[in-house]
């Protein structure tokens, strides 16, 4: 290991000579200082300041496990030959603001790993915790506004099939059997995990089914849109430009892919309804304002609830992760409260 700083535990120790390194190679100017980042479960994100300006350098690639697969396995290219695609795609056919351009380098002969190094995106980032500390109810309003009216623009990004970067292929692949049923069969596999946690019963499985069943049978006709897979304040930045609050920023496009955009309504309007559920309705009704009229949301959406709720009850009921707010709940019994309060919305 390098002598130098460690900013994550994930990126270990990088000295400046490294920095200095991909500054040249890129032609960023001279190297001046490197901070850890705020926020970032995977701690993958160090900032870079150079003559030039700000940076982002994002390393330490993510492997690749398929779907029924529980063990990863080493894969460089997968990661961010996938979120140079999206970004690209954004940044040149909407007005969602990424970090762009995004400069890829493919060799791992400065760090070990691959790494992107990309523009530092204005604007201020929060969490459900730090934003209420930092603005008055009235800012937090116009920022859920904005936080809808981006995920709109982000949706006006279509495909002709829904589909995701291949891990063997690293490009764009069509879902076998479409959206719907990738996402049916992610959660299969996502229930099958925490079913070995020991943490679902049979009233579940009975729940889940039905829930799918209904969303397959209502999915016909959705356009494949962009979907970010983790739309939430802490992967986007947000400023106030004459008075209006607007997302300044978006990143950490690692889950990206073509599907029906409904997915993404689910995580920030569930972290709402823990937090402040008046502005659950604030973001919710910003976004359907903006898209069109969508007759079979109501159909669908139970579906991508369950999916995106069972991603932290698989992990949270593992016996290496196991959090005490699961202990004596079942799945149904605790998302059932977000299942109830989304549908609520609409």
């Amino acid at each position: 290991m390098p002598e130098g700083t460690i900013y994550s535990q994930r990126l270990g120790a990088i000295g400046e000579a490294q920095f200095e390194a991909v500054a040249a190679r890129f032609n960023l100017g001279r190297f001046l200082k490197a901070e850890p980042t705020i926020s970032g479960l995977f701690g993958q994100n160090v900032f870079v300041t150079t003559s030039e300006g700000d940076f982002v350098l994002r390393g330490a690639p993510h492997w690749v496990k398929e779907l029924n697969e529980t063990e990863h396995r080493r894969e460089d290219r997968w990661q961010f030959g996938k979120e140079k695609f999206f970004a690209r795609q954004l940044h040149e056919r909407t007005k969602t603001p990424v970090p762009w351009p995004m400069l890829h380098d493919e060799a791992s002969d400065i760090f070990g790993w691959p790494y992107l190094i990309m523009p530092r995106m204005p604007g201020q980032c929060f969490d459900e915790r730090s934003i209420r500390k930092a603005l008055e109810p009235p800012d937090r309003h116009g920022v859920a506004a904005a936080l809808g009216e981006m995920l709109a623009e982000m949706q006006t990004l279509t495909w002709p099939f829904a589909g995701d970067f291949g891990r063997t292929s690293i490009a764009l692949e069509p879902y076998p059997g479409g959206a719907p049923v990738w996402t049916i069969d992610e959660t299969h596999a996502m229930v099958n995990a925490a079913d070995k946690n020991g943490s679902m019963t049979a009233d579940d499985f009975a729940w889940i089914e039905a829930l799918a069943e209904q969303a397959r049978n209502a999915a016909g006709g959705r356009p494949n849109t962009y979907v970010h897979c983790d739309y939430k304040l802490n992967n986007l930045t947000v400023s106030k430009d004459t008075g209006a609050w607007r997302v300044s920023g978006l990143f950490d496009l690692h889950e990206a892919r073509f599907a029906d955009g409904a997915l993404d309504v689910v995580r920030q309007a569930c972290s709402y309804l823990d937090t402040d559920v008046a502005l659950a309705r604030v973001f919710v009704e910003s976004y359907r304002a903006a898209t069109p009229l969508d007759r079979t949301l109501r159909e669908r959406l139970p579906l991508y609830i369950v999916n995106d709720r069972m991603k932290f009850w698989q992990y949270f009921t593992s016996p290496n992760t196991l959090a005490e707010w699961t202990k004596g709940k079942t799945f149904r019994g605790w998302a059932q409260r977000y299942m109830d309060g989304m549908l609520a919305l609409l």
